[in-house]
């Protein structure tokens, strides 16, 4: 087996590091990163704290400009705990403000860190602005627990493909995703080996192999940001405890 220093190359805390020693090159390119990162969750912390549509999409970006120009993210250091907690406590601090940055959109960098017409397809906060979260940090939480799925299910649906496993892919979204992310009842293995042409015995197989390789991208996706194997259990169990609670 790996040991930590292999298994966790490039955390999100050594990504923060660059912010403190880089240029404005390197402070751009990380910033940029964890914008991409965590723009959903920070969008639906801002909607469930009421701030309209308009609104919330500015200052989704002022925010992060915010952080940028306060040297927030410099400042994080892991004896703080995890880097999702630092950053929704800033993010709540930041809201707590937010009137005093009517001037977001004069501040904001020309093109700001995502071109509009992105955001616009993928969607923008239509799907999110819509979902009624109990609390801002249920709306957070929720938002980044999904998000990072997504981005783990996705990895694991090009590495089926690539390895022309599509029908193992299937087979765990059926049995093990659609229950999670829709509510919905898992078939049984006898009904998908009768839909998918295979003995009960080749569906068990391939729903094996499947979950083995989706918690490895599962953690691999999590130690990007987290400084230990301790951590990237607790944040497993984090993920499937939001998961596992209504929206």
């Amino acid at each position: 087996m790996s040991n930590e220093g292999e298994m966790f190359p490039q955390t999100r805390w050594s990504q923060l590091a660059r912010l403190k020693d880089g240029d404005e090159s390197t402070k751009s390119e990380v910033l940029g990163t964890l914008y991409q990162l965590y723009r959903k969750p920070v969008l639906a912390y801002l909607a469930r704290r009421g701030f309209g549509h308009e609104k919330a999409e500015d200052l989704v970006q002022d925010f992060f400009l915010h952080s940028m120009q306060h040297q927030l993210f410099e400042k994080a250091e892991t004896a703080r705990g995890r880097f999702r907690g630092l950053m929704l406590s800033a993010l709540q601090h930041y809201a707590a403000n937010a009137h005093r940055h009517d001037q977001a959109q004069q501040r904001r960098p020309a093109g700001g860190f995502v071109a509009a017409d992105e955001v616009l397809a993928e969607g923008g906060s239509s799907a999110i602005l819509g979902v009624d979260h109990h609390t801002p940090e249920d709306a957070f939480t929720q938002t980044w627990a999904r998000m990072l799925l997504a981005r783990v299910v996705d990895a694991l649906d090009g590495e089926c493909q690539a390895t022309g496993k599509q029908t193992h892919f299937s087979i765990f979204k059926r049995f093990m995703l659609l229950p999670i992310l829709d509510g919905v009842a898992a078939p049984s293995q006898r009904d998908m080996a009768v839909e998918f042409g295979l003995t009960e015995k080749e569906v068990a197989n391939r729903l094996v192999t499947a979950r083995r390789a989706y918690q490895r991208l599962l953690r691999e996706e999590i130690a990007q940001y987290a400084t230990d194997s301790d951590e990237v259990d607790a944040e497993i169990r984090d993920l499937f405890a939001t998961l596992s609670r209504p929206a």
